[in-house]
C-alpha cells in the first residue's frame, strides 16, 4: 500500500506531461488574415492561402508599401514568385515614390531587381528625390544592380 499511492502519482503526472508534449508539437498551421502581415512574417503558407482566397495583391501598407515591394526589400526569392505569379502592379509606387525595383535596387536584392526587370520594371521611373533604381542602386553600394539596370549585366560574386 505504501508504493502504491506513489505509483499512481507518477503514472498520473506522466500521463500529464504526455498530453502537454504532444499539445507544443502540434502541427496545425495559423495562417495570418493580413498579406502584409504575412510578408513580414515571412509566412508562405499564409501568403499563398490568403492570395488563393482573393486577397488584393496590390493592397498598400500605411506607407504605401505594396506586398511585391516589401517583398523585394526582404528578398526572399520564393515570395517573389509567388506574389509575380499574381501579376501585380510592378510599377506602383509608395509615398516616397519608391517601385519594388527601386526597392530591390536599395536593398542590394540582384536576383529580386533582375526578375522584376524580366517582368517589365520601369527602370526609369524616378522617386520623389528624382532618383532612378540605377542611382539609388550607387548610392546605397550596389553597383552590380546599376550594371544590370543599365543593361551591363554580370553574374556578381555570392558566398
Amino acid at each position: 500500500m505504501k508504493y502504491l499511492l506513489p505509483t499512481i502519482l507518477t503514472i498520473i503526472l506522466a500521463f500529464a506531461l504526455f498530453i502537454t508534449d504532444a499539445r507544443a508539437g502540434s502541427t496545425d498551421v495559423v495562417v495570418t488574415d493580413n498579406i502584409i502581415e504575412a510578408i513580414h512574417n515571412i509566412d508562405i503558407v499564409s501568403l499563398n492561402v490568403l492570395l488563393a482566397e482573393g486577397a488584393a495583391i496590390d493592397t498598400a501598407d500605411g506607407n504605401g508599401n505594396t506586398p511585391l515591394m516589401l517583398a523585394s526589400k526582404i528578398g526572399n526569392p520564393r515570395m517573389i514568385k509567388i506574389i509575380l505569379a499574381h501579376n501585380p502592379e510592378v510599377n506602383s509606387q509608395n509615398n516616397d515614390g519608391y517601385t519594388a525595383l527601386m526597392v530591390a535596387s536599395e536593398n542590394g536584392q540582384y536576383y529580386i531587381a533582375a526578375q522584376l526587370i524580366r517582368v517589365g520594371a520601369d527602370i526609369s521611373a524616378k522617386n520623389k528625390q528624382g532618383l532612378t533604381a540605377a542611382e539609388i542602386a550607387l548610392r546605397f553600394g550596389q553597383p552590380q544592380i546599376n550594371n544590370l539596370i543599365n543593361g551591363k549585366e554580370e553574374v556578381p560574386f555570392t558566398r
